[in-house]
C-alpha cells in the first residue's frame, strides 16, 4: 500500500431500496461490530509495534515558512513523520528523534520516490528500490542511499540547504553528518 499526497475523490452512493428492512440494520450492526474488532486490532497492534511504526499514517504535505535562494526553513516535525514538499523535490523525515532532508528524487534515475506506509520504506516505483527514513538503500534494485541535504537548528525549525546535495558514496563522512539529533 502506498500513501499518497494528492487527496482522493470519493462517491458514496446509498441505496434506498431497503433503507429500514431488518436485513439492512442487520447489515449496518455487522459492519459497525467489524468496524470496533478491526480498530480494537489496530490498538493492540500498535501497543507490540517496533519503534518505527510511529511513522504509520504520519506523511504529510509541508511548505517553508521561509524561502530564501536555495535555504528553506522549516518547523521540526513534533513527532517521528514523514513530511514532503513537492514544490522543492524534498522529503523532511523525523525518525528515532532525528531529523532529514532529501531529495525526492531517486538517486539512480530522478523517479519521485514514494512512502510506503506498511513497510515504513521510503520507495522507488521504477526500480523497486527501497529506503529507510534515515535515507540508506534498503533493498530493490541496486542503488545508493538518498541525497541528503544540509540542514541546521534555529530553535524550533530547521534551515536546509537545497544547493548542498551530498552523496554518501561520494563523501560519507559529510552524509552522515547532515542530521539534526533532538
Amino acid at each position: 500500500m502506498t500513501d499518497r499526497i494528492q487527496p482522493e475523490s470519493t462517491t458514496v452512493e446509498r441505496s434506498t431500496a431497503c433503507g429500514d428492512c431488518p436485513a439492512a440494520a442487520a447489515g449496518r450492526r455487522a459492519f459497525i461490530r467489524d468496524v470496533g474488532v478491526m480498530v480494537a486490532a489496530l490498538f493492540a497492534a500498535g501497543a507490540v509495534a517496533s519503534p518505527a511504526a510511529a511513522l504509520a499514517g504520519t506523511i504529510a504535505e509541508v511548505r517553508p515558512s521561509v524561502a530564501r535562494g536555495v535555504l528553506r526553513t522549516y518547523a521540526i516535525p513534533s513527532g517521528d513523520s514523514i513530511a514532503i514538499d513537492v514544490d522543492n523535490d524534498l522529503i523532511l523525515a523525523r525518525w528515532q528523534n532525528r531529523v532529514y532532508a532529501f531529495s525526492l528524487k531517486c538517486p539512480h534515475r530522478g523517479t519521485r520516490l514514494e512512502w510506503l506506509n506498511d513497510e515504513q520504506r521510503i520507495f522507488c516505483p521504477k526500480h523497486k528500490a527501497r529506503f529507510t527514513p534515515n535515507g540508506a538503500h534498503d533493498s530493490g534494485r541496486g542503488s545508493r542511499d538518498l541525497d541528503r541535504y544540509s540542514l541546521s537548528r534555529q530553535g524550533s525549525s530547521v534551515i536546509i540547504d537545497l544547493g548542498s546535495a551530498l552523496r554518501a558514496d561520494a563523501d560519507a563522512a559529510a552524509w552522515r553528518a547532515a542530521v539534526i539529533t533532538l
